[in-house]
């Protein structure tokens, strides 16, 4: 080959069928990308066979369109002829990826089908049409090629010999029947045959879980795998009959099986992208995940993702629209394919101008962040994300808010404590109400994660702000966040420092943050008594008078008597003055006459009755 030819030609592909081209592995010189290398030698071919072989590098050379084998360069020699397409297999040697064996590739036959239909409308036939002229890409994408036979203006009887003596050619598939020749059939009738074809071959193969050249079928016994909105365009392509002005194939596309196909309403939308508007895309991809739902794992990975990372490439606000739909398909790859196809682009979209974009963003983040690396969020992510605290749109404030829960536990300790947390606090300021109470709440989820020293203060701070505040749920929010974090407070500061708050709620004005108030006041009276009794426990000094202490109180209690200091004073007094008289009388015998009985009684009662009457 000349120097100049910018392919390298690599291992020859075994093909399972008879063919006059080889097909080779090849590689671009300038940048290493892999292609397909079609190379029909010269040497002992006959005449029509080179004819062919000259028409199919022609026609390679003239022919564009999406779903027709795209051909990078062409170069005959004295040896043969050279066509160097993109990287693709012929359909009987391409595999289903795993899981897809039993699922018939719709949106491959409708590509096929739809490039035929090209070649229709501009007066072509094909000649060979059918599976083996059928190529399939990289992507699962199908290819229509083999143009040795395409022209215009073909007799079918000339086409059904050079059938047999140039194409590709496979013994006990099905063969053109005899009635292709009779007189009225239309030029394009061994096309449509072919289509009859290739539809058995998909259908009959998924059906059987068994693909490429061992896969035996025949027309008649393909008739029950094919849907039932096929059969009746399925039989008028087996038996073609004048136009009459239709286009057959066109019409077959256009069934509503393939265009309420979910495949193919997806591809063909985003085939045409370009000519949308931006209402019409809008719409269509707020609806796109829902799309998605009916197409599997292998076809959404191979092939839709590539296509929407390619279209939000494009102006405009593709972007925001597709993000949560390349976020649905991203989320199920694995976590090494993620980070190559997916998280390049979340970074780079984190630091994007457009509100729209980082909105879906951050409210896309819990689905994400599992499979993004602590360095990438540290780094690159959240000092992006933390411009939205300060954002003067207050969704894009609020969606911030949110999803602090899922970055404080991959977030380094010092960016907590210096960074998250004071923002947090500085939005139970927020002009927002709604926004304070994501911020209380946002705060309560992730206490748990917190630096140990930061925990109780930030709670503090937050739920007393909380409990004063104007906004009702957030009170109530308040309420709910201090019995999620009942345990984290210490006896002191339940009883001294929230309590009283939560007093102040019972009467709120609002009877949903009432109720609340009791049912935390219940709770955190029980928290704080088990704290006291396992304090009483543990503790190593206990008086040898508390028991009797003990069962003084109690006894106190169960009378329902009031503490009166002042009854107290006289109580201690009459039992000195008892005590002292006792002695002196001890002392001065007959001296000084004994206390009557009724002052006695008089003393007595003071002791035991309480307080005496004032004078």
């Amino acid at each position: 080959l000349p120097s100049s030819f910018g392919y390298t030609v690599g291992d020859k592909v075994e093909l399972p069928f008879s063919w006059n081209w080889e097909l080779h592995k090849g590689q671009k010189k300038s940048d290493g990308s892999a292609v397909s290398v079609f190379m029909c030698p010269k040497k002992d071919m006959d005449p029509a066979k080179i004819a062919a072989a000259k028409n199919a590098d022609q026609v390679s050379k003239t022919l564009r369109h999406p779903n027709v084998l795209q051909s990078f360069t062409t170069l005959e020699t004295e040896g043969g002829f050279y066509i160097v397409t993109e990287e693709v297999v012929p359909l009987p040697c391409a595999k289903p990826a795993e899981g897809d064996e039993r699922t018939p590739a719709v949106w491959g036959l409708y590509q096929v089908l739809d490039g035929l239909s090209f070649l229709h409308s501009s007066g072509f036939t094909h000649g060979l049409f059918g599976p083996l002229a059928v190529f399939v890409n990289s992507q699962g994408d199908y290819r229509l090629g083999s143009f040795e036979l395409c022209q215009k203006g073909m007799d079918t009887g000339t086409a059904i010999a050079s059938r047999r003596r140039v194409g590709p050619t496979f013994s006990g598939w099905p063969e053109p029947p005899a009635a292709l020749q009779e007189g009225g059939i239309p030029s394009i009738g061994i096309d449509m045959w072919g289509a009859a074809v290739l539809i058995a071959y998909v259908f009959a193969s998924a059906s059987a879980g068994s693909y490429g050249m061992e896969m035996e079928f025949d027309l008649a016994r393909a008739q029950k795998d094919i849907p039932s909105e096929l059969r009746k365009s399925f039989q008028e392509l087996q038996n073609p009959k004048p136009l009459r002005g239709r286009s057959p194939i066109a019409e077959t596309i256009a069934l509503p099986f393939f265009q309420k196909n979910a495949a193919v309403e997806v591809f063909s939308f985003l085939a045409n992208l370009q000519l949308k508007s931006p209402e019409e895309k809008e719409t269509w991809f707020e609806g796109l995940p829902q799309l998605l739902e009916g197409l599997s794992a292998v076809v959404k990975k191979r092939q839709v993702l590539p296509e929407l990372l390619t279209a939000q490439r494009f102006p405009g606000q593709e972007a925001a629209h597709l993000l949560p739909s390349i976020l649905k398909i991203g989320v199920t790859l694995k976590e090494e394919e993620f980070r190559e196809k997916v998280a390049p682009l979340v970074v780079k979209l984190f630091a994007s101008p457009d509100r729209a974009v980082r909105f879906r963003l951050l409210t896309s983040l819990g689905d994400m962040i599992e499979f993004l690396d602590d360095a990438m969020l540290n780094d690159k992510i959240f000092p992006e994300c933390v411009n939205g605290f300060t954002d003067s749109n207050a969704p894009i404030r609020e969606a911030t808010v949110k999803s602090m829960i899922f970055f404080v536990s991959r977030l380094k300790p010092k960016i907590v404590e210096s960074r998250v947390l004071k923002l947090l606090i500085k939005m139970m300021q927020d002009p927002e109400a709604s926004i304070r109470t994501n911020a209380l709440i946002c705060v309560g989820r992730v206490s748990t994660q917190l630096p140990q020293a930061s925990i109780t203060p930030t709670l503090m701070t937050v739920i007393g702000m909380g409990l004063k505040d104007p906004f009702s749920p957030c009170r109530c929010a308040a309420l709910q966040t201090l019995s999620a974090t009942s345990n984290s407070f210490s006896a002191e500061d339940l009883a001294g420092k929230l309590l009283p708050g939560v007093c102040h709620r019972l009467i709120d004005p609002d009877p949903a943050v009432g109720d609340m108030a009791f049912t935390t006041l219940g709770k955190l009276q029980e928290i704080v008594r088990q704290k006291v009794i396992e304090r009483r426990q543990a503790s190593t000094e206990v008086s040898t008078e508390m028991p009797k202490v003990q069962e003084e109180t109690s006894s106190w209690a169960q009378g329902g008597s009031f503490y009166n200091p002042l009854s107290a004073g006289m109580d201690f007094g009459f039992k000195v003055r008892q005590k002292f008289m006792g002695v002196a009388g001890s002392m001065n015998q007959g001296s000084a006459p004994s206390p009557s009985p009724g002052a006695l009684v008089s003393e007595a009662s003071v002791d035991s009755g309480g307080a005496a009457p004032c004078a």
